[in-house]
């Protein structure tokens, strides 16, 4: 039975791909829906273009006029034939290979499916991964919502499977139970909806409407979880055999593949299981900020690019009720709560700065006023609370750079909202000009093209990994996605990031296994992977970059945008997926591409090169953001054994490629990427296989930052200490909330296999001199082998190690309270790459004196 259906799927899909065996196209009637008169799409062979068809078509006597140009999406053409009696002499034109009634749609509210074709795809296939099992691994669902059906594993259910590992509880006291409920954070909702809803009563469907769900509730409502949450949500959707496991969180800047999480999914991996991560979303902080699990080698990980447009509220200044000013809140498609007319006043600025706006309290009253603030300079909540104390009745935020606005920090108890730069100014310049504006909030809702649509959205996060894969795999849509809510927070949200790109990715492999006839245990996840990164659209930037023909890093987006159907229609399998050339010092300039044709034709494939742009990180002894990276035409040179096989079904070729470093790019850590393309001429489609090397020799890359780190600092006052001969007075005592010990600061601006902190006496570095490893306070934990690098500002700037227990760890394993005396802490960190029996390659901190006078 499999083989049958496969053959029939394969004509299914072959709507894109192949002719019909009598000669006379395909037509193809739709029951059940609206259909426009005399209206059709044609299908046409691929080696045809729109203007030879129509030709063609007008040659026969046809009259016809044109709706759409399909082309750049498929090879069709929507017309109106003037004489429907002239369908079947269309369907005998030479070349044409199908013909469907056009169909009358509902709006679908800004789902992502046309940047990536899906919506033509499901539309002419039927498939909307039926039979299908994908597992969410989030925060629970609100499955009473309409678009899940309001059930829960009754008969029928889209729900059918799930756990919840929470309960009442949270992550520290988890209450588990069986019911995967959530109806107070609202993540998991919105990323369900994505994959898999089915909205009759908004005509919204998620990427695979047909899909079963397992709901595998792991995040509390604060959205926190951990590592062992995660592992038994995996082990308990593995348990009922989910064929897709979805899984869109994880940390940032913690960029190795084999952390606690990253073993558990490669071996999950390895025996069968499919698992689609999310990226990191730190897209501004420089290059290595990807994330764990997302590092994982055997995950499928996915960034994010934005959508075609959003809708959004508005407000509107009271000089000018024409005048419509799209907001955000603390969701995007939340309406301010606000009636009637509010006056509106700019926040004081202490200097000469904008972006300083807010950052003091307020001189004079602001009650009754919204107080418009420029972001930058000091947190948000600062601001808040200073404009709170001041009186406000709400704060409107407006950006400090040419971004659209987004959504503000949910933690925040107050009003607030969120506007464009050039919106905000507008808006300060009215204040000024009539200190009595007013602003109101209208029930009314409009639509916001993304100026980046179908590009890589600022926020997701730049790769490799530490030990240099190429992370992302895959591209899909992320950015400001429409989808379901939990009903008592609205019902629907517009929301941004990684976690939306996942789940779609997620859905879009559902559509995939259903049109394949594949499913868990019979295809190879790594296997998997490597056709959907091959198969991925090359994202090019947009009309204003200057590099518009070259593209995007791949440092960025990996293989590129998903193309289901392309890897529906592929019939090829390449190994490896990706080329993985290392730094200069381990460079693997020699790679052996490994071709399959899965086919029934002989085809030959022909082999070229697209470089991509480098991008240049690393200054003045640190990464830097992505707003003064250099990107520029490095490029490296690409030489093939053969630059065509010609392959038999079934039959294996091997193609070797030789990669030469940019020759004109400084040893600085720069990353240069491209593409192998190779085009298959019996399918006429083009794969390209992604390729990632780093200029320089990682090893001399200084880990352990010297800029004003190391340190330690007091815990009662927080007074610094960085120079060796100072000498720091502890008594280790908690008294009256009193805390007297040091706190350890440090910044790695790379991952590290061993971090460790050691405790010597004054000034005697040798065996005779060792303590023990500091008992730190997180659980005494004091050696990491995985440690991430430091990046980004708040929590991600630089590590911090309490030692309020003046306890080391000795030799035997037995924690010792170190006695009376002066002692200095020695911090070690390997290099990349680095053998920890070289001492070049551990790069160490002696830290001042520490004296312990506890009272006897």
């Amino acid at each position: 039975m499999k083989s049958s259906h496969r053959i029939l799927v394969y004509l299914l899909i072959l709507c894109f791909t192949a002719s019909n065996a009598y000669g006379e196209a395909r037509i193809f009637e739709v029951s059940d829906v609206d259909t426009l008169n005399n209206s059709y799409i044609i299908q046409y062979e691929s080696t045809l273009t729109s203007t030879i068809t129509l030709d063609r078509i007008k040659n026969v006597g046809i009259k016809y006029t044109v709706r759409q140009d399909l082309e750049k999406i498929m090879s069709g053409i929507s017309l109106k034939l003037e004489n429907n009696d002239d369908l079947h002499k269309c369907a005998k034109v030479s070349g044409i290979i199908n013909i469907w009634p056009v169909r009358k749609m509902h709006p679908r509210l800004f789902t992502a499916d046309n940047i990536t074709g899906l919506n033509v795809f499901r539309q002419h296939t039927g498939f909307d991964g039926s039979g299908v099992k994908v597992a969410l691994i989030d925060n629970g669902l609100d499955y009473m919502h309409p678009a899940f059906g309001k059930c829960f594993k009754t008969p029928g259910c889209k729900t059918q499977f799930g756990y919840d590992f929470i309960g009442d509880g949270n992550v520290n006291h988890p209450i588990p139970d069986d019911d995967p409920l959530e109806t107070c954070e609202g993540h998991g909702t919105h990323v369900a909806g994505i994959v898999a809803e089915n909205d009759h009563e908004k005509h919204f469907t998620g990427v695979a409407p047909g899909a079963t769900l397992g709901i595998y509730r792991v995040i509390d409502c604060s959205s926190s979880t951990t590592d062992d949450l995660i592992i038994k949500g995996m082990e308990r959707a593995t348990a009922d055999e989910m064929d897709v496991i979805n899984m869109s969180l994880g940390g940032n800047f913690q960029a190795w593949g084999d952390t606690p999480l990253g073993i558990v999914l490669n071996d999950l991996a390895l025996k069968g299981f499919i698992f689609v991560v999310s990226g990191s979303n730190v897209g501004d902080n420089g290059l290595f900020a990807a994330g764990s699990p997302d590092s994982t080698a055997n995950v499928i990980t996915v960034g994010h690019v934005d959508n075609l447009q959003f809708l959004s509220y508005v407000l509107k200044p009271s000089n000018n009720p024409k005048k419509l000013i799209p907001y955000v809140t603390k969701r995007i498609t939340s309406r301010f709560q606000f009636t009637g007319s509010h006056p509106i006043v700019i926040a004081n600025t202490t200097i000469n700065l904008p972006e300083f706006d807010g950052c003091d309290p307020y001189a004079k009253s602001l009650t009754g006023k919204i107080v418009l603030i420029r972001g930058g300079d000091c947190d948000v909540r600062r601001k808040v609370k200073n404009a709170a104390i001041a009186g406000a009745t709400a704060v409107m935020f407006y950006n400090n750079d040419d971004s659209l606005p987004g959504p503000l920090p949910l933690s925040i108890n107050f009003p607030i909202l969120h506007i464009s730069n050039v919106d905000g100014e507008y808006l300060k310049k009215q204040i000024r000009k009539d200190s009595s504006l007013t602003v109101s909030f209208p029930e009314k809702v409009i639509v916001v093209p993304l100026e980046n649509a179908g590009k890589p959205s600022r926020s997701s996060s730049w790769g490799p990994t530490f030990d240099m894969n190429i992370k992302p795999d895959v591209m899909a849509p992320g950015g400001r996605i429409f989808s379901t809510f939990p009903r008592n927070l609205g019902s629907y949200a517009t929301i941004s990031g990684t976690s939306m790109a996942a789940a779609y990715a997620s859905g879009s492999i559902a559509l995939y296994m259903q049109a394949t006839g594949l499913r868990r245990g019979t295809i190879d996840p790594i296997k998997l992977r490597e056709i959907l990164t091959f198969t991925a659209n090359p994202i090019y930037p947009n009309s204003k970059d200057e590099n518009t023909k070259i593209p995007i890093s791949i440092d960025k987006q990996g293989g590129g945008l998903i193309d289901i159907v392309g890897a529906i229609k592929a019939r090829a399998i390449i190994e490896p997926g990706k080329l993985l050339l290392n730094d200069s010092a381990h460079f693997n300039g020699t790679q052996t591409i490994r071709i399959t044709n899965t086919g029934k034709k002989t085809t030959k494939f022909t082999f070229s090169h697209i470089p991509s742009v480098s991008i240049r990180g690393w200054f003045d002894n640190q990464w830097v953001d992505t707003s003064s990276f250099m990107i520029e035409k490095r490029f490296a040179g690409v030489k093939f054994s053969k630059n065509s096989v010609i392959v038999r079904p079934g039959v294996t070729a091997k193609v070797k490629v030789q990669f030469t470093k940019p020759k004109n790019m400084p040893n600085d850590f720069g990353i240069y990427s491209g593409y192998v393309t190779i085009k298959d001429s019996a399918q006429h489609q083009t794969f390209s296989l992604p390729y990632l090397g780093l200029k320089g020799d990682l090893i001399t890359l200084p880990t352990l930052s010297n800029l004003s780190y190391p340190f330690f600092e007091r815990s009662d006052n927080r007074e610094r200490f960085d120079r060796e001969d100072q000498i720091a007075h502890f008594t280790f005592l908690k008294e009256n909330e009193r805390e007297d010990f040091p706190v350890f600061l440090y910044l790695l601006n790379y991952g590290s296999r061993l971090v460790k902190l050691e405790l010597y006496k004054r000034g005697d570095f040798t065996p005779a001199g060792f303590l023990g490893l500091l008992a730190l306070d997180q659980n005494f934990i004091n050696l990491d082998t995985v440690a991430p690098r430091n990046g980004g500002s708040g929590d991600f700037r630089d590590t911090f190690k309490i030692w309020s227990s003046g306890a080391v760890i000795d030799t035997n394993g037995d924690v010792i309270v170190v006695p009376n005396g002066q002692y200095q802490v020695l911090l070690s960190v390997l290099r990349p790459f680095g053998n920890l029996n070289k001492q070049e390659d551990i790069m160490t901190w002696r830290s001042p004196i520490i004296e312990i006078a506890r009272a006897t």
